[in-house]
């Protein structure tokens, strides 16, 4: 890096860190040009103070200890670009390079929390060595097969497979599945391939025997599967099992003015459907395809119009109603569904 920090640079001037041209202006978010290190300053005077200073002004944002990012950057980032760069940060800064692990190589390989990011960083030490930690760092003395062990983005971490299997035995169901669920998805339309399968997620769960939470997580890698769509209907079937509800159909296809569509979950039995609804589709410009908000407001409501005149019953219910396992049980009482055992067990 050619640029020092100067406390005559306002945010937009082109020495500023975090304005085009500068050391804090990324090619992506989570890459390496992202981050500003101290470090990197050595040779120009006081130059900590002088990030310091900047991130005083609002100029920076400061991730840890010498790690600093350009405001206007931070600002533009979602929660899980934040963490990834958070991740980024404190594994380049290590002395000796250790293995990103749990939520720290989960954000990595793009699987969704249901419950945020943690405030450490996540590494794996082997058992030999110890798993003392320190603020902002978390470290698990565990160890890993070497076929647990790969590079995402460049940063050495847990494969998907370890990474689902060590957050299986920890998380909340809900989380737990809804990671699962992410990395075995198949995708019908093309655009998400999957990133593993159930049979390699349970070969790296028999290779990990004997270790806490194993029967936490078979139980997570037997219950994901390949046709959940969102983390909302992830978290909103596990809570169905918890609930005791029959098992539903996942996907079930339907033909509406012709063409065909798919619900989130059809009760065969009751001839019911039920939709976990969220923003996205009525937000994310990937999912919109080009419409307006309203176009797909419109298109969904024709699109269950034409479901309802095919089924007995229908239902819709938006996230924090789908993570509450008490307030979706009276949404598919109401629906008319029998309830029975629970279906989802640990033990």
């Amino acid at each position: 890096m050619t640029h020092s920090p100067d406390d005559r640079s306002s945010p937009n001037s082109p020495g500023a860190p975090g304005s085009p041209g500068s050391p804090g202006s990324p090619g992506s978010p989570g890459s390496p040009g992202a981050l500003l290190l101290a470090a990197d300053y050595r040779r120009a005077f006081d130059a900590d103070l002088r990030l310091r200073r900047h991130a005083d002004r609002g100029q920076l944002h400061r991730l840890g200890r010498g790690q600093y990012i350009g405001s206007t950057i931070w600002n533009a980032l979602n929660e899980d670009q934040r963490y990834a760069l958070k991740v980024r940060g404190a594994a380049d800064t290590r002395r000796s390079e250790l293995v990103l692990s749990h939520h720290s190589a989960a954000v990595l390989w793009g699987l969704p929390t249901l419950a945020g990011w943690p405030l450490e960083v996540h590494f794996l030490t082997e058992r030999t060595r110890g798993g003392r930690s320190t603020p902002g760092i978390r470290k698990h003395a565990t160890g890993a097969d070497p076929r647990d062990v790969t590079r995402v983005a460049g940063l050495l971490a847990t494969t998907v497979e370890r990474t689902v299997v060590d957050l299986a035995a920890v998380l909340d169901l809900k989380s737990a599945v809804a990671m699962a669920d992410r990395a075995i998805a198949v995708d019908r339309t093309g655009r998400i391939l999957p990133l593993t399968t159930r049979e390699r997620l349970l070969e790296a769960w028999e290779r990990m025997l004997p270790f806490r939470g194993s029967v936490r997580a078979r139980a997570v890698i037997d219950f994901a599967s390949t046709l959940s769509g969102s983390p909302n209907e992830s978290g909103s079937r596990v809570n169905v099992a918890l609930n005791g509800f029959p098992e539903p159909v996942l996907q079930h296809p339907f033909i509406v003015d012709g063409k065909e569509v798919f619900t989130d979950f059809y009760w065969l039995g009751q001839d019911a459907v039920g939709e976990a609804d969220g923003k996205r589709k009525y937000f994310d410009p990937m999912m919109l395809g080009g419409r307006t908000t309203a176009e797909a407001v419109y298109d969904e409501k024709r699109r269950e119009d034409g479901v309802r005149r095919q089924v007995r019953a229908f239902t819709r219910w938006d996230f924090p109603v789908g993570m509450s396992q008490g307030r979706l049980r009276i949404r598919l009482l109401q629906l008319g569904l029998p309830i029975g055992r629970p279906r989802l067990r640990l033990t």
